[in-house]
């Protein structure tokens, strides 16, 4: 009888297990155009679809928002058509009323490719200067007829001052080793530095080097510089970020593409009439971008352009651009580069078919 009794408790426990799973509710409306996640061309309209999967059941309208911006409404003559003008991710989000009264939210996101064909330049020598060969370049300004240029790696990482016509530091401070030295911009007499995966940067007076305050951010740093009065970083990866100055908070955000992917790998930054060079890093290209849409617009390669060959000592990758406006002079090197020099850009003849 104890033996019965046992089993018949483990029976009555064993029912009372159940599980309340909800079941999953099948929405009504389908968006089949776009599909999600296709790659689309800027400045090319999307057309936009969305269907009832139920014969009961119809749409009277639906609604397409990029972020915060309503770009789409079907039954609107004014919102019929929409073109995207930003490359990189775009995340879209669906207001779907349905007639029965009830209303459903979709989302997708499309990858948008450049629909610009960059032009591309080789360059002309106009210029050579003596440059520091132990110093690993990362940031590079051209201000009132000197150099400010910044160094990189552990117990290497300084900002300088550089006379351009021999090459001497006239004046330096050293980051403590726990930094690894990035970026630089000037913004008024204030220079902002970067460093690599500490997350942390420091802006220093632009006369006597001293800090004046430091910040942070959540991202890697790599490159900086300056657009009027917002600051533009790189983080190693296609994006560009547009910080406030004083909280360094961001302002905005594009993706660099051009026709065939996203550009990674940005480094060194300079802005030059309007738009945005970028070192790709670890290549011998120097990319042009337009900094309200993220399209390549321009393709510099500066191969050869410093010969490696019997030069005996260590040498990295390209990195540095400096713009001196007064003059329109173009000044480029590389880490731990001998030579700085001045170039003019040779736009590349369009092969002949």
């Amino acid at each position: 009888m104890l033996f019965l009794s046992i089993g018949i408790l483990f029976v009555q426990c064993g029912e009372n297990k159940t599980t309340n799973k909800s079941p999953r509710i099948k929405k009504v409306a389908k968006v089949i155009s776009p599909k999600n996640g296709m790659q689309i061309t800027t400045s090319v309209p999307v057309k936009f679809e969305v269907v009832s999967t139920q014969d009961t059941v119809g749409i009277d309208y639906f609604t397409v928002s990029l972020g915060t911006k309503l770009v789409y409404t079907s039954n609107s003559d004014s919102l019929q058509q929409f073109a995207f003008e930003r490359t990189g991710l775009q995340n879209l989000s669906y207001s779907v009323y349905l007639s029965n009264g009830k209303k459903e939210q979709h989302s997708q996101f499309l990858t948008a490719l450049s629909d610009v064909k960059p032009v591309r330049y080789t360059y002309k020598k106009i210029n050579s200067f003596t440059h520091d060969p132990d110093a690993f370049t990362q940031g590079l300004i051209f201000n009132d007829g000197i150099l400010i240029e910044s160094t990189g790696h552990h117990g290497e990482s300084s900002l300088r001052k550089v006379d351009i016509s021999s090459g001497n530091v006239i004046q330096k401070i050293d980051l403590d080793q726990a930094y690894f030295g990035e970026g630089i911009t000037l913004l008024g007499d204030e220079i902002f530095m970067l460093t690599w995966k500490s997350q942390k940067g420091f802006v220093f007076d632009k006369n006597d080097f001293s800090k004046k305050r430091e910040f942070t951010y959540p991202t890697e740093g790599w490159g900086i510089t300056t657009m009027g009065d917002t600051l533009v970083m790189t983080d190693e990866s296609e994006k560009i970020y547009f910080m406030d100055p004083s909280t360094f908070t961001q302002i905005d955000k594009i993706e660099v593409y051009d026709q065939n992917g996203p550009v990674d790998a940005l480094n060194e930054l300079e802005y030059i009439n309007g738009e945005i060079y970028a070192n790709v890093y670890q290549t011998d290209d120097i990319v042009i971008i337009d900094p309200k849409t993220g399209k390549v617009t321009g393709i510099i390669n500066l191969e050869g352009i410093f010969n490696k060959q019997n030069y005996g000592r260590r040498t990295d990758v390209l990195n540095g651009i400096a713009y001196d406006d007064k003059t329109d002079r173009l000044f480029v090197t590389g880490k731990y580069y001998p030579k700085l020099y001045e170039i003019d850009l040779v736009p590349l003849e369009e092969p002949s078919i």
